[in-house]
């Protein structure tokens, strides 16, 4: 009798489980986590001083974190010769070429209006304003793109709009059936966190 009943309550435990107990059911509240801290102080001129008895910068070692927490060191050979009284200075040219300090940088902002879909950006950050509910989003590479779904069922051609804002290059909605997607192209790889507030969804990539 005791072997039935465990047995019975197996098989029922079984049929109750879902296809991949490790993912919801409802994708629009995936989490989406950085190992990246958004607090540190971002980069502009760091010196250092050479001690006395240099003579010949043979190499410079980069210890980098990526976005997935991995830590990676690349070394570039110099072979130089140097004058150690005059510091080496490390510094992080903006887009345009010159130093970033970090009181000059301006954000780059777009739009793209798609009527029922409408997009505009400031600097990392992404808004998208809808009255059609959003069903999902996800990110996927080779492109980088952020994709995110809309439940609305017009016809219509793929339609796209250049947004030159970086990180965002574009962004292009198509008709998939019953929902529409939107791809927001990215100029390369990212982490990023989705909020919404009703009919605004805002996205900021780090």
């Amino acid at each position: 009798m005791t072997k039935t009943f465990f047995l019975c309550a197996a098989l029922v435990s079984v049929l109750a489980a879902r296809e991949n107990p490790f993912f919801t059911h409802d994708e629009s509240h995936l989490p989406v986590t950085s190992n990246i801290p958004d607090t540190l102080p971002k980069l502009t001129t760091l010196p250092y001083t050479f001690p006395n008895q240099a003579r010949v910068l043979k190499e410079v070692s980069f210890t980098v974190q990526n976005l997935d927490g991995s830590i990676e060191t690349r070394t570039m050979t110099i072979e130089k010769s140097i004058d150690w009284h005059t510091p080496l200075t490390l510094s992080q040219a903006s887009r345009s070429g010159s130093v970033d300090k970090p009181s000059s940088a301006v954000a780059q902002s777009a739009n793209a209006d798609f009527g029922f879909l409408r997009f505009s950006t400031n600097g990392k950050h992404l808004t998208i304003k809808s009255n059609d509910s959003m069903i999902r989003h996800f990110s996927l590479t080779e492109p980088n793109r952020i994709i995110v779904d809309f439940n609305h069922n017009e016809v219509f051609t793929m339609k796209e709009k250049v947004l030159n804002a970086p990180p965002y290059n574009a962004v292009n909605i198509t008709n998939q059936g019953k929902f529409v997607r939107a791809t927001i192209i990215l100029d390369g790889r990212y982490d990023y966190s989705l909020t919404k507030n009703g009919g605004v969804i805002s996205i900021i990539c780090r």
